[in-house]
């Protein structure tokens, strides 16, 4: 009996990407009187109101926060520094990339900013 033994595909794994909330030089979060959610109808952005994973090459960014109506995806590539996604989306966003290597992800909205950094295999 002959027994051939094919290579399994390696399956990849969803990682949540850890967001941190961009702050500005010399203003404290908190301080700024646009985190008061009543003023001039701005909401807030903290890390809670996005959730951004990734499964292999696919990014996908998930809007957890009603109140924000817009948001837009940057990755850059942390080695080249060149953006591989500019994006706006209202609810979700999901985006191939297509090279492996480290990529940094900020999402924008009126009310701030957060950023965090993935690989991708």
């Amino acid at each position: 009996m002959l027994l051939i033994l094919l290579p399994c595909a390696l399956r990849a794994e969803e990682m949540e990407i850890p967001l941190m909330e961009v702050v500005e030089m010399g203003v404290l979060p908190g301080d700024n009187p646009l985190d008061d959610a009543d003023h001039m109808g701005h909401v807030p952005t903290r890390p809670t109101n996005f959730r951004a994973t990734i499964n292999g090459n696919s990014l996908t960014v998930l809007k957890q926060e009603e109140a924000i109506p817009f948001a837009q995806a940057i990755v850059v590539s942390a080695s080249t520094g060149s953006v591989v996604i500019n994006r706006g989306f209202t609810s979700s966003l999901n985006e191939q990339i297509a090279n492996a290597g480290v990529y940094v992800l900020r999402i924008e909205t009126a009310g701030g900013a957060l950023i965090g950094q993935f690989r991708v295999q």
